[in-house]
């Protein structure tokens, strides 16, 4: 856990400002041993304007923020990119807490919310249970548009142990971005012996993922997974 990252982030979650994603991830990078392997280079796209989807991998000892620090540091160096590299669709609530018959919203309600603030990202919530935040991101994401956007389509359902159906809802953003020639770069996430290890595949371009229709998201993992 990069201590001092997280330490240096919270006064940005208090008063609603930025923080470096370049600085966060290359810092999160030199908590991992041993050194982490990428591959695939060479398949990326020319442009950088595509959407980066990748495997939910996370199990205890491994936080998704390293390979998501992996990513975006191989693509930033890659590209040359500025701050931030990447800009991420996260997850930005909790389920609510139960105790007998009695609800209690999660504080990740409050807290996601802002720490995907202060990192560039886009924060929207489990299917149906915010959707007006989720609109105001894909709003926002919309008009940016100009550095890769990163997603892990399966959400916090899946792990290093099970894969996950993508999240209702992802093809129709995959669709959204392919009508405007953003085409998708499947990345496979894993480890072996002890070493992550971050994978690019081949591109798919726009004009497959619109012809998957309502399967785009299942076509994406299917790549992601071979």
């Amino acid at each position: 856990m990069p201590w001092g990252q997280v330490a240096a982030l919270t006064p940005h979650i208090g008063q609603g400002t930025r923080y470096s994603v370049r600085r966060f991830t290359e810092e999160s990078l030199r908590v991992l041993e041993p050194a982490p392997e990428v591959s695939g280079l060479r398949l990326l796209p020319e442009s950088p304007r595509f959407v980066l989807a990748a495997n939910h991998y996370q199990r205890p000892g491994l936080w998704i923020l390293h390979p998501c620090s992996v990513i975006t540091v191989a693509l930033q160096r890659h590209y040359g990119l500025d701050d931030p590299p990447v800009r991420w669709v996260v997850t930005a609530n909790w389920p609510a807490w139960k105790l007998g018959p009695v609800s209690i919203p999660s504080p990740g309600d409050w807290l996601l919310p802002r720490v995907a603030h202060a990192l560039h990202c886009y924060p929207v919530s489990f299917a149906g249970t915010n959707p007006g935040l989720t609109a105001r991101s894909y709003r926002a994401l919309l008009r940016d548009l100009d550095r890769p956007l990163g997603l892990f389509p399966e959400g916090v359902a899946g792990t290093a142990f099970q894969e996950a159906e993508p999240l209702a809802g992802v093809e129709r953003l995959l669709g959204l971005l392919a009508k405007r020639g953003w085409p998708v770069v499947p990345c496979r996430i894993g480890e072996k012996e002890d070493r992550l290890q971050v994978r690019f595949r081949e591109t798919i371009q726009p004009a497959e993922v619109l012809r998957a229709g309502g399967d785009a998201a299942r076509v994406v993992m299917e790549r992601i997974r071979t």
